[in-house]
């Protein structure tokens, strides 16, 4: 009777290990699969290098099989279990510093040969939590849809509970409900303190991208004291991470500035780079509203230290934003859209459904001063399916864009299809975004009562720069610049001078000159300032701003560029008549009088009739 020698039987463990690994794998991982000491690890391997089974790359410490048929077939004879087994060992080696994509692989595989339902659906968490990292989520999606229905079927509480947690919301209607209804099911099945902890944390960030702001509040507040008062930092990472996204409002700045301080101390102190890295982006958002670009700039560099040590997708992501909001901030628009471009990139690679919604707001602020494409003035670019959230914010949107392009008759349409001001939901990070905006709008359309409405508003946020919080950015400047437009807008040109010639300073002052350029223009247009006008023009050509370069043209002319008729329409507009008492005074039809009012605003460069009124007072008047 024979006996296997040790150094066989060794040798056959890394064999069968090395087969399942894959066509190549390194050695360090596949001594972590076979679980051998290195001494005996050695040996295997010499005794499988002298036979020719496997080939080893002393340079770069891989190996692979000889053959590769021999691999596949040393695979495919293996026991279910024990491949499943060896998948999931290779996918737990691999876990420190592998490749994404090949971790998600040695889950799916485990997946597929195990014929237990909760071993099975365990597993699918696995492999759902590997396939975010690598950027699979429809693959993610899939699979914990699929261990829910294990969790349900065998009721099995404690499996639900994990599942609700395992993918984190993205701003997609479907996944993001499927999150919010797992969490209800699993809170209401009981559980520990600490399971409870991390359900209300994860339902609060399903409930804010589902618009549920009230419901957000409540369940971060609890899910915080609930992680306090147990004392572990993992469950305190959870609470904080929900109760940030709850609470990125203008109002809630103190207390993100001392979340995002206790998120990096515990990111420090645990070794964990994606929750230092969540920490200095929440410090980011809190120094967008201060308008503290030198700051900001350089928070950027511990970003991206933090990224490149937590890896994948993700932290790139947050880097590259974070760089473009930068650069058009400080209207460097050429650097702006290269960064964009590679951020998107990278998001449209892993398939992420917030790619499209990120990339239309991104480019609408830096339209906003360079003009806008024209995928952003045509209306295919705004489709956002049928997700209702995003219905209000792509009109208003493109609204705005609209206004910037001078086409008023659709911006006029898209606005009042928004409905009243008071009926938009509460968006707590977007609040200063969408009052802005929205100002923007109505004063160009002539929406006097709703102008007054965002003043009132807004008023309260002087000394606030324009942002979205929760990493939203998109850069709006300095309130007052928008307070400005308020006032112009309102004929009253007094306070409109003073809260432009403020935001003109703050943007000198902060290094952003585009939007000083926007304070300068406008504050020339308020007061027929044909000196302020060329000053502006100069800086305006130096940064490339197009539209505002030809708006500055057109201020810095002397020459009195409307029409006999045009004057006298301009005339009547500065009375207050409307299109359809013009029409009746000058016995012509309301579609003319709205032409004639169209090719005043055109040939001014001004955005609303207010502005032709106060063009009449100071100037028209003296002729």
């Amino acid at each position: 009777m024979t006996t296997t020698r040790p150094v066989d039987a060794h040798a056959d463990q890394v064999r069968v290990a090395a087969a399942v690994a894959g066509p190549r794998v390194r050695l360090d991982v596949l001594q972590r699969v076979a679980a051998l000491p290195s001494d005996e690890f050695a040996a295997a391997i010499d005794v499988l290098i002298r036979s020719g089974a496997l080939v080893v790359a002393p340079d770069t410490g891989e190996s692979w099989f000889a053959d590769e048929s021999v691999r596949r077939d040393t695979e495919a004879r293996l026991v279910l279990s024990r491949r499943a087994d060896l998948h999931r060992h290779t996918a737990e080696a691999l876990e420190a510093d592998g490749d994404a994509a090949e971790i998600a692989r040695h889950w799916a595989g485990a997946v597929a040969v195990t014929s237990d339902p909760l071993d099975r659906a365990a597993l699918q968490l696995r492999l759902a939590t590997a396939s975010v990292r690598a950027g699979d989520l429809a693959t993610a999606h899939a699979a914990t849809r699929s261990a829910v229905a294990v969790a349900r079927s065998a009721k099995a509480a404690d499996l639900l509970a994990e599942a609700a947690v395992t993918l984190e919301p993205i701003g997609q209607s479907d996944w993001d409900g499927d999150i919010d209804q797992w969490c209800t099911e699993a809170l209401a099945a009981g559980g520990s303190p600490g399971t409870r902890v991390r359900l209300l944390a994860r339902q609060t960030q399903a409930a804010v991208y589902l618009a549920r702001a009230s419901e957000a509040l409540l369940a971060s507040k609890d899910a915080l004291v609930q992680a306090e008062a147990l004392g572990d930092p993992h469950l305190l990472v959870e609470a904080l991470t929900a109760r940030q996204l709850a609470t990125s409002g203008p109002d809630d700045v103190p207390e993100l500035t001392a979340a995002a301080d206790r998120m990096i101390e515990l990111g420090t102190s645990t070794g964990r780079a994606e929750v230092e890295l969540r920490g200095r982006l929440w410090r980011v958002d809190t120094l967008w509203y201060a308008g503290d670009l030198a700051a900001i700039a350089a928070e950027t560099g511990r970003i991206a230290s933090c990224a490149g040590r937590a890896g994948g997708p993700q932290g790139r992501w947050h880097v590259l934003t974070t760089r473009a909001s930068l650069a058009a901030a400080r209207a460097e628009f050429d650097d702006a859209e290269a960064l964009l471009d590679e951020a998107l990139t990278v998001f449209k690679n892993i398939g992420h459904p917030a790619a499209h919604g990120a990339e239309v707001a991104f480019r609408l602020v830096l339209g906003h001063h360079r003009g806008h494409s024209p995928a952003l003035l045509g209306s295919a670019v705004w489709q956002f399916g049928t997700d209702a959230r995003w219905d209000l914010a792509a009109r208003l949107n493109r609204a705005f864009v609209l206004v910037d392009a001078g086409r008023l008759d659709e911006a006029t349409a898209l606005y009042h299809r928004c409905g009243r001001p008071e009926s938009w939901p509460d968006w707590r990070a977007g609040e200063l975004l969408l009052n802005t905006i929205g100002a923007r709008v109505a004063a160009a359309v002539g929406a006097a009562d709703d102008v007054r409405r965002f003043r009132d508003r807004l008023e309260r946020r002087r000394g606030w720069y324009v942002v979205g919080g929760a990493g939203a950015t998109n850069f709006l400047g300095p309130v007052e610049l928008v307070l400005g437009v308020c006032a112009a807008a309102l004929g009253e040109p007094d306070v409109a001078v003073a809260d432009l010639r403020t935001a003109e300073a703050r943007c000198r002052s902060i290094g952003a000159p585009g939007f000083a350029v926007e304070s300068a223009c406008l504050l020339a247009e308020t007061r027929h300032d044909r000196s302020q006008a060329r000053e502006a023009l100069d800086l305006a050509q130096a940064l490339g701003m197009t539209p505002w370069v030809e708006r500055l043209r057109r201020l810095a002319t002397p020459a009195d560029p409307l029409s006999p008729r045009e004057r006298e329409v301009a005339r009547l507009v500065a009375d207050g008549l409307s299109n359809r008492e013009i029409a009746a005074r000058l016995v012509i039809s309301e579609r003319t009088a709205q032409n004639h009012v169209q090719h005043i605003l055109d040939k001014l460069g001004f955005a609303n009739r207010a502005q032709v009124a106060a063009w009449v007072s100071t100037g028209l008047s003296s002729d």
